[in-house]
C-alpha cells in the first residue's frame, strides 16, 4: 500500500543572455517559462525504487542504489538525484517517483533543470532536510554538474525562482529581477532550428577552440559579460530599443565564438525576414549553447512556412511550487 505523496513542480526556462560567458565568471539572464514539470514522490511500504516517466519506467531494490546506470540512461538525473540525497540521509522506505511534464525535452527548454529542481525538492522534504530555495538551487546545480560534467545552473535558477533571474555560476547565487508589472517587455518568440547539439558537446568544442586562441576567447567572454550587465539595466529601465541592440550585439559574440553554424544561421535569417524594416525593437539571437537548439526573437512575428516548432514565449512568474 502506498502512502500520501509529496508533489512539487518547477518551470522550464530559456536563456536570454549569458550563454558560455556564465561559465567564465560572468552573470547570465535567464527566464522561466509558463510550461512546467511535476515530480510526485510516494513513499512505499517496501524497499523498492519505482520510477514512472515518459522517458521510461524503472523498478529495482533500494539495495541496488549504488549500481544504478547513470551514464547515458534516460533516467540518469533521477538516479543521480536519489544517490545524492541518500548520502545525506538514510532512505526510510522504498519510493515511487512519478514525473509529469509539459516541457518539450527535444527543444532545450530547461527540462533537465526543472526535473533536477523539483526532484531535489521532494526528496529533501521527504527526508526532513532543508528546503530553502537557496539550498535546493545549490543541490540541483550540483546534480546537473554531476550528470553533465559541466553546466552553469542558470536554467535551474529560473526553475527555482521563476520570472527573470540574474545568475552567477561560481557562487550559485540567483537574484530575481523586480520588474514593474505595468510595463510589458516586447513579445518574445522561441524558434526551433530543427536539431540540437548536446550542451556538454558544445562546451567541449568551445573549450578546445579557446585553447588555441585563449586571449581572443577571453575577450569574447568579457564582451559578453558587459552586454549582460547592459541588458539587465535596459530591462529594469524598460529601455527596449537598447535591450534589442544588446541582444543583437550578443549574437555577434556567439558568431565569433563559433557556435552559430549553417542551420542556426538559417533560422536567424528566416526570423529577420519577418521583421519590418526600421523596427528598433527587433532582435534575434541564439538561446542556449548554440549549434542548433532554439533561437530567441524579440518583437519578431510568427515565421511563415517555417518547418519546425515555434511559439510565443511567455515568462512564467512562478518558480518552485508545492502542491
Amino acid at each position: 500500500m502506498a502512502r500520501q505523496g509529496i508533489i512539487c513542480s518547477a518551470p522550464g526556462s530559456a536563456m536570454l543572455l549569458g550563454e558560455h560567458a556564465v561559465l567564465h565568471g560572468y552573470p547570465a539572464l535567464v527566464a522561466a517559462l509558463d510550461t512546467r514539470l511535476k515530480v510526485i514522490l510516494t513513499p512505499l511500504e517496501n524497499q523498492q525504487l519505482c520510477i514512472e516517466s515518459s522517458l521510461g519506467q524503472w523498478q529495482s531494490p533500494l539495495s541496488d542504489l549504488a549500481e544504478l546506470p547513470i551514464a547515458g540512461h534516460p533516467l540518469r538525473f533521477v538516479f543521480a538525484g536519489i544517490q545524492q540525497v541518500a548520502v545525506q540521509a538514510d532512505l526510510p522506505t522504498g519510493l515511487m517517483i512519478t514525473i509529469e511534464s509539459e516541457i518539450d525535452s527535444t527543444m532545450g527548454l530547461g527540462s533537465s533543470a526543472a526535473l533536477s529542481v523539483a526532484l531535489v525538492a521532494v526528496l529533501r522534504r521527504w527526508l526532513n532536510l532543508d528546503t530553502a530555495p537557496v539550498v535546493i538551487l545549490a543541490e540541483a546545480v550540483a546534480l546537473i554538474r554531476q550528470v553533465q560534467g559541466r553546466g552553469s545552473g542558470a536554467d535551474a535558477a529560473a526553475s527555482c525562482y521563476g520570472g527573470l533571474v540574474r545568475y552567477d555560476a561560481d557562487s550559485k547565487q540567483a537574484q530575481p529581477l523586480q520588474l514593474d508589472a505595468n510595463i510589458a517587455m516586447p513579445a518574445l518568440r522561441l524558434i526551433y532550428t530543427g536539431y540540437k547539439t548536446p550542451t556538454a558537446d558544445v562546451i567541449a568544442m568551445v573549450t578546445k577552440w579557446a585553447q588555441a586562441k585563449p586571449q581572443a576567447y577571453a575577450d569574447i567572454y568579457k564582451s559578453m559579460g558587459e552586454l549582460v550587465i547592459s541588458a539587465e539595466a535596459a530591462i529594469l529601465q524598460a529601455d527596449w530599443p537598447t535591450f534589442a541592440k544588446v541582444i543583437n550585439a550578443y549574437q555577434q559574440q556567439m558568431v565569433a565564438l563559433g557556435v552559430c553554424d549553417q542551420g542556426t544561421q538559417k533560422a536567424i535569417n528566416a526570423a529577420w525576414q519577418q521583421v519590418t524594416a526600421g523596427n528598433q525593437l527587433a532582435a534575434v539571437k541564439i538561446s542556449g549553447s548554440g549549434l542548433g537548439d532554439c533561437i530567441l526573437g524579440l518583437a519578431v512575428p510568427e515565421l511563415v512556412d517555417w518547418p519546425h516548432r515555434q511559439f510565443s514565449m511567455h515568462i512564467g512568474m512562478q518558480g518552485l511550487v508545492w502542491h
